[in-house]
């Protein structure tokens, strides 16, 4: 329902309804290109608080692994170093990894831009 209404708001009514497709797997298709991304961060899922490393980014959310069993529950905030606290809702979880998508605003997501410096910071070292 979120990631529907997601599209929705951003793309239109006809869109949003191909989104339970799932190509007979069980999966959806991902929207959005992921990085890889090794970085520490705070996660926090209802009332508890993660140190966590942010494992892989996309404009629609990231993955996160902690040290400790993740417990599904409620609201999520993803503190990732230079950007303000993200929401987000929780998509997936397992032991100890979890997924969260962020919603867009029109159009555009919170770590967009987040991702494009790190890129090119990255790009800017390998040319080293």
């Amino acid at each position: 329902m979120f990631m529907e209404k997601l599209t929705r708001d951003c793309h239109g009514v006809e869109e949003a309804a191909g989104l339970g497709d799932d190509e007979g797997n069980g999966f959806r298709p991902r929207r959005f290109e992921r990085q890889d991304v090794r970085c520490p961060v705070r996660v926090r899922i209802g009332n508890r608080q993660y140190a966590a490393y942010l494992d892989n980014a996309s404009d629609g959310g990231v993955k996160v692994s902690t040290g400790s069993r993740i417990v599904p529950a409620g609201k999520v905030i993803v503190q990732i170093p230079d950007l303000p606290p993200l929401r987000g809702e929780l998509r997936w979880a397992s032991e100890r990894e979890a997924g969260v998508a962020f919603p867009l605003v029109d159009g555009y997501s919170p770590i967009t831009d987040w991702l494009a410096r790190r890129a090119s910071s990255d790009a800017g070292r390998d040319q080293d």
